[in-house]
């Protein structure tokens, strides 16, 4: 019975930081990834604004596409991006977090500014908000990010 609790409170904690519309960033294998807010790398996501950028798993295998982007969204709660710029649509071209606390990710090649609080929405160059990834909420301290 407890169990079946616990799987409830996980299903009805789902969080996603946009819709599901079609993207330019290739599909992957499957995968999933588990962010632990205890761990000093993802402790900072627990503020409101705050995001972080993972490249490979403890694997050293590449998450998602290009990475992720998972962080805390002021109007979305917890959230996960692909970290590639979906103009370039390039493994290789990777966005760049600003260390500001506005939530922005600049691309290095075509500039544009990806707002991670607005579901990752482009200005300039790029038309298309980047690629979100599914996630879920386990209590107060864990993150469970998939495709």
């Amino acid at each position: 019975m407890r169990k079946i609790i616990l799987l409830s409170l996980l299903l009805l904690s789902v969080v996603s930081c946009g819709d599901s519309s079609r993207s330019s960033i290739p599909d992957v294998t499957k995968f999933s990834f588990e962010a632990n807010l205890l761990q000093a790398q993802f402790q900072s996501i627990k503020s409101l604004g705050q995001y972080v950028l993972v490249l490979k798993n403890e694997h050293n295998l590449k998450l998602g596409f290009g990475g992720l982007i998972i962080g805390n969204s002021y109007y979305n709660g917890y959230c996960a991006f692909d970290a590639t710029c979906p103009v370039e649509a390039s493994r290789d071209i990777v966005v760049t977090l600003s260390n500001d606390g506005l939530g922005k990710a600049v691309c290095p090649k075509c500039k544009t500014v990806y707002d991670l609080n607005n579901s990752g929405a482009p200005n300039g160059v790029g038309t298309e908000y980047l690629r979100h990834y599914s996630v879920i909420v386990a209590g107060e301290d864990k993150l469970y990010i998939s495709n």
